[in-house]
């Protein structure tokens, strides 16, 4: 797992990289090689790099993560895997080693078109989630008691029963927040997965209203706070609450 797009490339595809050494092995070698790269990144440079890993003679997927850092702890992300039918066979078994769920999407690159697709929702959501907890406050409501609205009602979400970002609005939880939002998915990180969203988006003529929109907040955020680049993407309250004082 690398950081984005271009750390992949130089990766794999500069000197000295993946593909120059591939190059060098035999073709029985190849045959037992398997690449597992789980970056979420521009979906057209991973099927690019997954096609020059495949035209040497080894099998590579993609296969990006949710769950978060819970997930992580606990053994139990979703793997969402792109690649042939043979490849994931393959990669199945080590990846139940870290995750309890290993869903194949499709072929090459639909691992990540599902992350991509997932992670502008997650964005979307807690950016709002941060917007009815601000305002369910100001209209004199517990954080406590509006949380557990909206967890048992048809607002319920991801973003609200796990990654609430008002601290102690979850009794039997303990989110970032209460962390000065530690240990959790870097605003910077989402920033960079929105943009991944609206960039494919744009290429394939899909609107994305609320995700342009989404993206333009949290570049927003972070030229306002850039102390929250690496807190967790739910620190984007604190600029909500800032927006409110300025006002």
């Amino acid at each position: 797992m690398l950081p984005s797009s271009p750390h992949v490339k130089t990766v794999y595809s500069e000197a000295n990289g993946v593909i120059s050494a591939l190059e060098s092995l035999s073709a029985a070698e190849l045959a037992r090689s398997l690449f597992i790269d789980s970056t979420t990144l521009d979906v057209g440079i991973a099927r690019s790099v997954a096609a020059e890993v495949i035209s040497t003679g080894a099998q590579m997927v993609d296969a990006p993560v949710s769950g978060g850092v819970t997930g992580a702890k606990a053994g139990t992300l979703a793997f969402l895997v792109g690649g042939t039918e043979s490849a994931f066979e393959l990669s199945q078994p080590i990846l139940t080693h870290m995750g309890n769920r290993i869903i194949h999407c499709g072929p090459s690159g639909a691992g990540l078109g599902a992350k991509i697709c997932n992670n502008l929702v997650l964005g979307v959501q807690q950016i709002v989630v941060g917007e009815a907890m601000l305002l369910g406050q100001k209209l004199g409501l517990d954080p406590r008691i509006l949380a557990g609205v909206i967890n048992s009602s048809t607002g319920g979400c991801w973003a609200s029963s796990v990654n609430n970002p008002v601290p102690y609005s979850l009794a039997d939880k303990s989110p970032p927040c209460e962390r000065n939002y530690e240990g959790g998915f870097a605003t910077a990180l989402m920033l960079k997965d929105m943009l991944l969203a609206t960039d494919i988006a744009a290429s394939t003529d899909s609107p994305l209203p609320l995700g342009k929109s989404a993206q333009n907040f949290y570049a927003e955020t972070l030229r306002h706070r850039p102390d929250l680049a690496q807190k967790d993407f739910s620190s984007v309250y604190e600029r909500l609450g800032q927006m409110r004082r300025e006002e």
